[in-house]
């Protein structure tokens, strides 16, 4: 066993059963909401590119159909 293993396993052996899977579940959250910002992120750069080129026959109008937000 490394030395990482082993400390990371002493370092744990204190901690609850439900702090562990406290800890689990927020950072699944974390992980979670990381994966659908990035992924939106990426998918409007995708979409604005092609619109751009007018890659997407139609784009234009379904997009001018959705309803403005107020600034």
């Amino acid at each position: 066993m490394t030395p990482q293993i082993e400390k990371h396993l002493t370092a744990n052996m204190n901690l609850k059963k439900r702090q562990i899977i406290f800890a689990n579940f927020l950072g699944g959250l974390a992980w979670g909401l990381g994966t659908v910002i990035g992924a939106t992120i990426i998918a409007a750069i995708v979409i604005a590119i092609l619109r751009f080129f007018n890659f997407i026959p139609g784009l234009s109008q379904i997009l001018e159909a959705l309803p403005k937000s107020p600034r």
